[in-house]
Order: C-alpha cells, then sequence, then structure tokens
C-alpha cells in the first residue's frame, strides 16, 4: 500500500476518534475532536500531494479517498447534532447523507463500465467548505463551553449547514453532468 493510502487509511480511523470524542459531554474531549479533525484534514492534503507527487495515484485512492472525507465529515456532523444548542438542522444532514449515497450508488455504476471518477473541482470545493463549516462548529462548542457566545453567532451552524447543503447537491449536480454518458450505458 502506498504512503498516499496509508493516509488515507489514517484518516478514516482519526474519523472515528473525531466522532467517538464528540460523542461525550467532555469538553477537553472536545478539544481533542478539534485537534484531531484538523489532523484528519491535513491527512487529506498531504496524501493527495504525495500521490501526485511521487507518481503513485491509484484506483484505490480515487475511491477510498473521498469515502474518507465523508467518513470524516458526516460523523462529526452527526456527532454535533445531538447538541442542541449548536442548532444544525437534522433535514440539512440528511440532504448531505442522501446526496453521498447517491453519487457512492452512480460510482458504483461507473466502476461496472470499468470507469473510476476521481472528484472534480466541485466536488474538492464542496468537501473544502464542508471541511471549514465543521470546524467551524467544533470550533464554536468549544469556546461556547467556556465562554457567552454572542446569539448571531450561534446561527452560524445552521448557515453554514444550509450552504453546505447548496454546494454537496449542486457539486452532485455537475458529477451527474459529467458522467451521464457512461450512466446512460447502463440504462439499457
Amino acid at each position: 500500500m502506498t504512503l498516499a493510502n496509508q493516509l488515507t487509511m489514517l484518516r478514516m480511523a482519526l474519523a472515528i476518534i473525531v466522532f467517538g470524542s464528540l460523542m461525550t459531554d467532555s469538553s477537553l474531549m472536545h478539544l481533542v475532536a478539534l485537534a484531531t479533525f484538523i489532523a484528519a484534514v491535513v491527512t487529506d492534503w498531504v496524501d493527495g500531494f504525495i500521490a501526485r507527487r511521487t507518481n503513485t495515484v491509484s484506483a484505490f485512492g480515487k475511491v477510498a479517498d473521498p469515502i474518507a472525507d465523508k467518513v470524516l465529515v458526516l460523523g462529526a456532523l452527526i456527532a454535533l447534532l445531538r447538541i442542541p444548542k449548536l442548532d444544525i438542522p437534522l433535514w440539512g444532514v440528511f440532504l448531505i447523507i442522501a446526496r453521498d449515497l447517491v453519487i457512492g450508488g452512480i460510482r458504483v455504476l461507473l466502476s461496472s463500465q470499468g470507469k473510476i471518477m476521481a472528484a472534480d473541482r466541485w466536488g474538492k470545493l464542496k468537501t473544502g467548505f464542508q471541511c471549514g463549516s465543521v470546524m467551524g462548529m467544533i470550533v464554536l462548542l468549544a469556546v461556547m463551553e467556556r465562554a457567552q457566545v454572542p446569539a448571531w453567532v450561534m446561527r452560524l451552524p445552521y448557515i453554514l449547514t444550509v450552504i453546505c447543503v447548496v454546494m454537496t447537491w449542486f457539486s452532485a449536480v455537475m458529477y451527474l453532468r459529467q458522467s451521464r454518458p457512461t450512466l446512460e450505458k447502463t440504462w439499457g
């Protein structure tokens, strides 16, 4: 297994730590979740850089990398949902999960046609915004456990989730457009 793929697998393990840390009521563990989330985001950038730099981009990496991203982001969002003060809309998280399941299914169909589609720029932008939003939510959680936070700041998780939903489904439409010719072959 290449170093880039090992980092992708490490990100999956870090995602589990983030989830577990956020599921506790410990403010210290929420800081652990934040540090671990940041480390996981860094591995996302580093594994791609290493794969391109060492010419070790692989079919496994093209599939596993976006899965690791989804496990990280969705796990954190699901854990954060349990904190009512953050006001993360459940419907928004549902729509993000639904999109990821739809695109995952399409990737399976495409692979049955011998095509592996790596994330495009819209998918990468979506993932970057989701990671930044979740990181901001975890920071807000850590701050609100230690200090009074203005009411307008407490609205940010809701707003960021709505923006994530829009970006998530926009990237899905772009992915569907790009893959339509190959998908049409599976319809017959």
